[in-house]
């Protein structure tokens, strides 16, 4: 085997996630890496990026800086190299669009060459009991230890699956640049922060005016993310490490607990939407149809001719409602899946009863393979690490932890946080 073509970590795509891993490894000269991906380019969930999609985290928390605020690849020094520093800090502002931070880990991924490969399809993946072998392209590579970065994929409920196309269809998926919404009844389905843009940027006529409009949320009303001071907490190295010490049947209603520290909706997005009605309704007069329907589920849809006909459980009163629609949007978030590429290595590979990896405190999947070839894997342990696993809040802390578990050396210092003021072990 060429030895330029073995690595000490292969990482398995490049998301977010591994891309801080990647841009803190640019740091480390001890550990030779390579990360690939089938995508042309960096893109993050480029489908459902509206000129509205705002960040619901600081941009300090970015790829690099929370561990290494030296290192040249934060926020901050793509504003400089960019010429942007002073006009963005004449913004005034605390968040920044989600399309910025695409953009500046784009630029990361674009001054990474040696070190991210794209139009990269990773073919298979496998062990001879020493080293991993991946099949990328068609050529052989071989690493000491992988890091498996491959994303949440959409998911579509059961109601949907047959029914799947141009007029129904994921929130994350090349039919809504297709959309045409023009006098036709829309359905939005999901009333997270994805379905709340969906909704508004559909009554701004962005696919063309609907004849009608419909937010259908599972929640009991359009529920605000909270960002309060103690429950942020929530996102720190030090809640993660007390998390880690309980036990599965603990962890799992905690994480369901906490959802709306994660996944509500932004307030000042809440508030825009509410003042954007307010003025369409009742002061412009418009006489469309145009509704939120708040703890309803769809229990069932149909095609009849052209249209789709959704029936509806009402949480409220427990009474089932019908809607019509010409289109339908799912906003109905996205699942951990691991990826099939993995197959040959499943055997040896430790899953909880629910099918999800086993993994330590530095995000290392238990297998039975030999101690000196680790597998890492990013986004897959919210049900081990806590609600912030799928967050950017604490993404270069974990790289920096697997960084330092990889190396065996405390290259960032990871342990150097004062603690929380809310103690809960």
């Amino acid at each position: 085997m060429s030895e330029n073509k073995h690595y000490d970590l292969i990482g398995i795509g490049i998301g977010l996630f591994n891309l801080s891993l990647a841009a803190l490894l640019s740091k480390t000269p001890d550990v030779k890496f390579r990360f690939f991906d089938r995508k042309h380019r960096f893109d993050w969930h480029s489908e459902i990026m509206f000129a509205d999609s705002e960040m619901q985290t600081s941009y300090m928390k970015d790829l690099v800086t929370a561990a290494d605020p030296t290192n040249p690849f934060s926020f901050m020094n793509f504003l400089v190299q960019k010429g942007l520093f002073y006009a963005f800090l004449n913004t005034g502002r605390q968040t920044i669009t989600r399309r910025e931070f695409e953009m500046y880990c784009q630029w990361v991924s674009q001054n990474m060459p040696d070190h991210l490969s794209f139009d990269s399809d990773i073919e298979s993946v496998n062990y001879d009991g020493s080293k991993f072998i991946l099949t990328i392209n068609g050529e052989t590579f071989t690493a000491t230890n992988i890091c498996i970065g491959t994303g949440l994929v959409p998911h579509l409920p059961e109601f949907a699956e047959a029914l799947e196309g141009p007029d129904v269809f994921h929130a994350k998926s090349s039919y809504l640049k297709l959309l045409d919404a023009t006098n036709k009844d829309v359905v939005v389905v999901g009333g997270g922060q994805t379905g709340l843009e969906i909704f508004r940027n559909c009554l701004q006529g962005k696919w063309g005016n609907p004849k009608s409009l419909k937010l259908i949320a599972s929640r009991p009303n359009l529920e605000p993310l909270d960002n309060s001071p103690f429950v942020n907490e929530y996102f720190t190295p030090a809640y993660v490490k007390e998390f880690l010490q309980l036990g599965q049947d603990q962890k799992d209603p905690i994480v369901k607990y906490q959802k709306l520290a994660s996944d509500g909706n932004t307030p000042e997005y809440l508030e825009t939407l509410y003042r954007e009605l307010y003025q369409l309704k009742h002061v412009w007069g418009d006489k469309r149809e145009i509704e939120i329907l708040p703890f309803r589920r769809v229990t069932e849809m149909a095609k009849i001719g052209d249209r789709y006909k959704l029936h509806i459980q009402n949480g409220f009163n427990g009474q089932s409602e019908t809607a019509a629609a010409d289109a339908v949007v799912l906003s109905t978030g996205f699942r951990v899946n691991i990826p099939a590429l993995i197959d040959p290595l499943r055997p040896m590979i430790n899953f909880d009863q629910d099918g999800r990896f086993q993994m330590n405190q530095d995000f290392q999947v238990s297998w039975n393979g030999s101690e000196n070839n680790k597998i890492f894997a990013l986004n897959f342990s919210r049900h081990g690490h806590g609600i912030s696993e799928p967050q950017t809040s604490l993404m270069a802390w974990r790289s920096a932890r697997i960084i330092n578990n990889l190396t065996k050396k405390s290259i960032f210092p990871i342990e150097k946080a004062v603690p929380n003021f809310i103690t809960y072990i």
